[in-house]
């Protein structure tokens, strides 16, 4: 079973490391990673997991009021997946296909400066965590398969991530527990 990390601990550049940027210029800075300035961004873990049922979660260490988000069971060119973002006042779940968003959860509550958010999908139960917590659950079978984890963002100079972690469900767990030592 596969599990990734990346804590983006790394000198500021413009090359991201392991990361596809599918959309947007991506950067490292102070040790985070940061969207671009221009559009919505995309990018995607390079190396995709072993199943279709895993998890993908991200520090959101700078909140804003621009769309941040993390999101699972991707395809390689991330079309199609499902995401769970905030816009700084609320949380959705959204299912992607093609560029097409449906909203199928939400979650009423402020993002925070270093919240921890959680997508999960188990066949056809895609769950949605903040800081530990499930706060949305729901049956959706319009994306069945995909390997590919990954973060979108709309373009913002203040937006940041962190800690990053995805890993079959399963397998062995990342460890996490450096994410909630500040909770």
């Amino acid at each position: 079973m596969a599990t990734y990390s990346d804590n983006f601990d790394r000198a500021d550049s413009t090359n991201i490391g392991n990361w596809t940027e599918i959309a947007d210029d991506w950067s490292i800075s102070n040790n985070q990673l940061a969207p671009g300035i221009s559009t919505t961004g995309i990018v995607i873990y390079a190396s995709p997991l072993d199943t279709d049922d895993h998890y993908a979660e991200i520090v959101m260490s700078n909140a804003t009021a621009t769309s941040m988000g993390i999101f699972a069971r991707s395809d390689v060119s991330g079309n199609n997946f499902y995401l769970w973002r905030s816009n700084g006042t609320d949380w959705t779940l959204f299912h992607n296909i093609g560029g097409s968003f449906t909203s199928i959860g939400t979650y009423s509550a402020a993002l925070n400066n270093g919240d921890v958010a959680r997508v999960e999908c188990e066949g056809s139960t895609i769950r949605a965590y903040v800081n530990g917590v499930e706060r949305v659950s729901v049956t959706d079978t319009n994306i069945p398969t995909g390997t590919y984890v990954g973060i979108r963002s709309e373009a913002s100079s203040t937006a940041r991530y962190d800690d990053f972690a995805a890993a079959d469900l399963g397998g062995a767990p990342a460890d996490t527990s450096a994410f909630f030592d500040f909770f």
